[in-house]
């Protein structure tokens, strides 16, 4: 079968470009002919991409074959002209763009010129694919491209919820373009209940073809390892991975110190773009090995470092953990010199440089008043920058713990399932879908309430409490735990299960 899927942004990094790599990846296992449409800068650098070449109004180009091993079935990965700015719903950097832009802050004529290359692009890769399912992601701006290349009744819109949070919920006329791609779609898939309830609020006409279908996880990838075992894989990879080298020099501590000090918050924002953000740390195959030696309790938040994913209360959690408890932070993103300096201040027990700081950026800290009773934070945590999943695996299968206390709502929580997968226990904020991941793991272990904690004010005092009572837990109750919930995410959420459903879907 001739499969496209129109993605708008890269294929690692985010959970909706995580998707799109697993699912064209899976098809081709399958044997299916995929077309896909992305902005990937490197296809030829994924193992299930054989060939690649760019698109736009007029023609497809010729391609460029990779070295990837045949299979019954093939991936072409075209990259659709777009013109100088990429659009995003959350600035990072991408390698290979001049401009990148909200879309929030985009004018009305950066978006139709965007909509109309898209519409463009996608009609004419269409055609010379002769495609026969059509899969456009997100809400905004997937459904409407293919409306418009395609016509109504010819793709299914799959939601991811960044799409709803930052582009339809901040302006109307995001929401207009979203209901009039959604209500063209075959069908509408999303990840939870929560995030289709949302959508068919947007447009309440999809709500007979709405569909729930879940992520999967890679289990050969993401499974259950001793801590040291898991540590010192990640640590050997990393060592040999020169492009580390690009990663966030050690250096930057002091002028991050520096920076609290003088009240400079034009230099925490510069300091993220002093190197590369794509990229482990140069340090962080040394961080890891030591924390092989750890005997005590290790707890981990994996993702985004952007202010709505709420990592200050993972902070100010690890601070009240006591002196046993270590923590690591793995992700990237333009905030992160904003959270290595709370550490600082926490660490010093500086309420000043905490208030500021969250007046400053928005965190929600709930202890930055009284942080002399927080301090010796900065000797248990460490940083570690991007992780992919070369190395993100075995990162989670060393946790005793996975905290993920985002305050945005979210369609899924992909981390969540991915740390269960390798037998890191999660402890999710319960909202959104991640209130419906963390009832499922519950129900699958009959411990209901375990897995989760309510947000709001007090949430860093219930983040602690339920991350103390998952580890006062005894030992062997914990490793069946983690064996139990590994299991159940192995049978249940896989991407053959997902591919499945996306193709019912495509037929019913």
């Amino acid at each position: 079968m001739r499969i496209l899927l129109w993605h708008g942004w890269l294929l690692e990094g985010s959970g909706s470009n995580v998707y799109t790599a697993r699912v064209a990846r899976e098809l081709r296992e399958r044997g299916h002919d995929v077309l896909l449409l992305c902005q990937e800068q490197h296809p030829e650098r994924f193992a299930f991409v054989d060939t690649w070449g760019t698109v736009d109004e007029r023609s497809v180009s010729e391609l460029t074959p990779t070295s990837a091993e045949s299979t019954a079935g093939r991936v072409v990965a075209l990259r659709p002209f777009i013109g100088a700015i990429l659009p995003v719903f959350v600035i990072d950097e991408y390698d290979g763009f001049d401009r990148v832009e909200r879309f929030v802050d985009l004018s009305d004529d950066e978006l139709g010129a965007y909509l109309d290359f898209n519409i463009g692009a996608l009609h004419a890769a269409a055609e010379w694919h002769g495609s026969e399912v059509i899969v456009a992601g997100h809400a905004v701006p997937g459904p409407i491209v293919a409306r418009r290349a395609l016509g109504a009744g010819r793709y299914i819109a799959t939601v991811h919820g960044s799409d709803l949070e930052y582009a339809v919920a901040q302006q109307r006329r995001y929401a207009h373009l979203a209901k009039e791609g959604l209500e063209g779609a075959i069908a509408v898939a999303g990840a939870t209940r929560d995030v289709l309830a949302r959508t068919c609020q947007l447009a309440p006409g999809i709500a007979a073809r709405a569909r729930v279908i879940s992520p999967g996880v890679d289990s050969g990838r993401f499974r259950a390892k001793p801590r040291a075992e898991a540590l010192l894989e990640a640590a050997r990879l990393l060592a040999a991975d020169t492009e580390t080298a690009r990663g966030r020099p050690e250096s930057l501590d002091a002028e991050i110190d520096r920076a609290l000090v003088t009240r400079d918050t034009m230099a925490l924002d510069a300091f993220a773009r002093l190197y590369d953000q794509t990229v482990p740390d140069p340090d962080a195959s040394t961080r890891l090995a030591a924390l092989a030696a750890h005997r005590g309790p290790l707890v981990g938040y994996f993702g985004k470092l952007i202010v709505q994913k709420g990592v200050e209360r993972f902070l100010e959690g690890l601070a009240l953990l006591g002196p046993q408890t270590r923590g690591v932070i793995v992700g990237f993103g333009l905030f992160r010199e904003w959270l290595e300096a709370l550490a600082i201040a926490l660490d010093r027990g500086d309420a000043g440089a905490a208030k500021w700081l969250a007046d400053m950026s928005g965190m929600q800290l709930e202890f930055g008043c009284q942080t002399a009773a927080l301090s010796g934070l900065r000797g248990r945590l460490d940083f570690t920058g991007r992780l992919d999943h070369r190395y993100a695996p075995s990162a989670l299968a060393a946790l005793d713990v996975l905290v993920v206390p985002s305050t945005l709502n979210e369609a899924f929580g992909m981390v969540a399932v991915e740390g269960a997968a390798a037998g890191a226990l999660p402890l999710v904020a319960h909202h959104s879908g991640l209130a419906e991941v963390a009832a499922v793991l519950e129900d699958a272990v009959d411990r209901p309430g375990l897995f989760s904690f309510e947000p709001g004010n007090g949430a860093t005092r219930r983040l602690v409490a339920g991350v103390e009572r998952i580890l006062g837990l005894p030992a062997a109750e914990r490793s069946e735990l983690r064996q139990k919930v590994a299991a159940y995410v192995a049978s249940e959420w896989t991407w053959a299960r997902t591919v499945d459903h996306l193709l019912a879907a495509a037929f019913r």
